[in-house]
């Protein structure tokens, strides 16, 4: 059983969530499966290779080697590669730059293999490179091809030894399934979205689209990863992550499947307890000797509660225009109790960890982030930044506001030149989590914190939200998740929930430490039910048809 896509491979292949979702579905599988199982991505060998900001090196670091059918499958391929085991998962590792340089004949001339990969696409499936090649995603898309290119000779190869079955997670890789289909090689196929390119272009729009039952795509979408995307109609089976996503592919594609949704794997059976203590503690020292040093600012630790929000650095989809709004809200209704002396005088601060990229922390200022000069930033981090300062809630403001949001633009870890913690120990840490999504076709990130035990305030855009309605519905699990509705209700009326979400759970800290503790467990409660046993189990299944 082969699991394949852009971000399969070591973490150091990790862009985003995709990658927690493929390493936790072959862990899964390995321990359920009879089969072999073998992931399959791309090998970045230096500096350079990677047609993403992030500028990837892979890793490749295995516990023991692969056996001789899939080392030699791989070797037939052509290219350079990688292979490895770490427990009972294989890898397989394709330096797919190499299409780019290797001479082949094809079609009675002589090209390069990459030109060759286009020139078949054309023939078996339409895909009109030469129309996408020049564009300003060219380069990823050829990327994209070639890695495809890769992934269906390894399965051709594999058919040697037996029975194959191959699961594609994302664009990057249906051609793999679409040349396998055209070029007749009998061979399992599962396709699954965790998004649409429609969709994230649209951002909150697609909900109106999917209203109106209008098909027609954005200005300025990328038509030739969009016609990749499209290529996963050639799948035995097709799955979605939410039904958001399932509704965006029918209506824009006309593509239908099965909803098989995330999960998470909760290594707790307990709660830690001990370690909510000690991270929350470690970012209230933090915060309080940064600001001391660096803005004169003395507080109390006590004082300070930390929240939090993680997500890419795409300001719109993941709604932080409505969560800066939020703050303000929720900082007058603080500020409010303090002077009617309600409440003692508290700090709220919400940590926006977003990023364009990893920061060398050897660049980064010493009082970071208190201390957040604008020369460190870069495009829509400088932006956020902005968003900030115009609404007074940035650690200027602080000696007149009870809440400050912090901008954290750096790929969080233990030497990450901030905090220094890992995001589970964030998680752990903080009061609250805060995920106001526009768009977001699961939301792996609000179920991460929640097996921290840590309540989050999530929005209805986002995909996780059907899972936790559903849960409320069979198994009357309410509390430690609260939904608001961002996409029926008014901007003031959102932007005023996601305030007294917030509110409903610090308030519980301040006040109300049973139904604190009630918050935290029925979050940890829901993150258990939402393991990874269910959607593996049907993925096999399917698999192994």
């Amino acid at each position: 059983m082969i699991i394949a896509g852009e971000e399969a491979g070591p973490k150091s292949n990790k862009l985003g969530g995709v990658w927690n979702v493929i390493d936790a579905e072959a862990k899964k599988m390995a321990e359920i499966a009879s089969e072999e199982i073998i992931v399959v991505g791309p090998y970045f060998e230096r500096l350079g290779q990677d047609w993403s900001p992030k500028n990837r090196i892979t890793h490749a670091e295995f516990d023991d080697a692969v056996g001789s059918a899939i080392d030699e499958a791989a070797k037939r391929v052509g290219l350079p590669y990688v292979t490895g085991k770490i427990g009972k998962v294989n890898y397989v590792l394709f330096n797919v730059e190499h299409c780019l340089g290797r001479i082949v004949r094809y079609d009675n001339q002589d090209m390069r293999l990459s030109d060759a990969v286009k020139a078949e696409a054309y023939r078996l499936v339409g895909l009109d490179s030469l129309r996408y090649e020049a564009t300003s995603y060219g380069r990823e898309y050829t990327h994209y091809l070639n890695l495809s290119y890769a992934v269906s000779e390894f399965t051709k190869a594999l058919l040697d030894s037996g029975k194959v079955s191959l699961h594609c997670h994302e664009y990057p890789v249906f051609y793999a399934i679409a040349r396998l289909e055209k070029l007749k090689i009998p061979v399992k196929t599962v396709a699954t979205f965790h998004a649409t390119k429609i969709g994230r272009a649209l951002g909150v729009g697609v909900f109106d689209k999917i209203r109106r039952g209008d098909p027609t795509y954005p200005p300025n979408i990328q038509h030739g990863l969009v016609e990749l995307e499209k290529l996963a109609k050639y799948a035995e089976t097709v799955t979605f992550v939410s039904e958001g996503t399932r509704a965006e592919a029918k209506l824009f594609y006309g593509i239908d499947g099965l909803v098989i949704r995330n999960g998470i794997e909760v290594t707790n059976e307990i709660i830690d307890w001990e370690k909510k203590t000690e991270c929350l503690n470690r970012i209230r020292s933090t915060i309080v000797s940064r600001l001391s040093r660096y803005n004169g600012i003395e507080l109390e630790e006590e004082q300070i509660i930390p929240i939090y929000t993680i997500s890419r650095l795409e300001l719109e989809n993941k709604g932080y225009p409505d969560l800066m709004d939020a703050l303000v809200i929720l900082d007058r209704i603080l500020t409010n109790r303090i002077e009617n002396g309600e409440i003692e005088e508290v700090k709220v601060f919400c940590l926006l960890i977003t990023a364009f990229g990893y920061k060398d922390p050897s660049t980064l200022p010493e009082g970071f982030p208190v201390e957040l000069p604008d020369e460190i930033l870069v495009g829509d981090e400088l932006r956020l930044k902005k968003m900030v300062e115009k609404r007074k809630i940035d650690v200027g403001n602080l000696k007149k506001r009870a809440v400050c949001a912090m901008p954290y633009p750096q790929w969080v870890g233990r030497n990450d030149g901030g905090f220094g913690m890992t995001i589970d120990e964030i998680a752990a840490g903080c009061v609250a989590g805060i995920f106001p999504s526009r768009y977001e076709p699961f939301l792996l990130t609000a179920l991460e914190a929640c097996s921290e035990a840590c309540p989050v305030v999530i929005s209805r855009a986002c995909g996780f939200s059907g899972a936790v309605k559903e849960l409320q519905r069979r198994k009357g699990i309410f509390g430690g998740v609260i939904l608001v509705d961002n996409i029926e209700q008014s901007y003031l009326e959102t932007i005023t929930d996601y305030a007294f979400g917030l509110h409903i759970i610090i308030d519980a800290l301040l006040r109300d430490r049973a139904k604190d503790k009630m918050m935290c467990s029925t979050a940890f409660v829901l993150a258990n039910e939402m393991s990874w046993d269910e959607p593996v189990g049907m993925y096999y299944e399917i698999l192994r048809e």
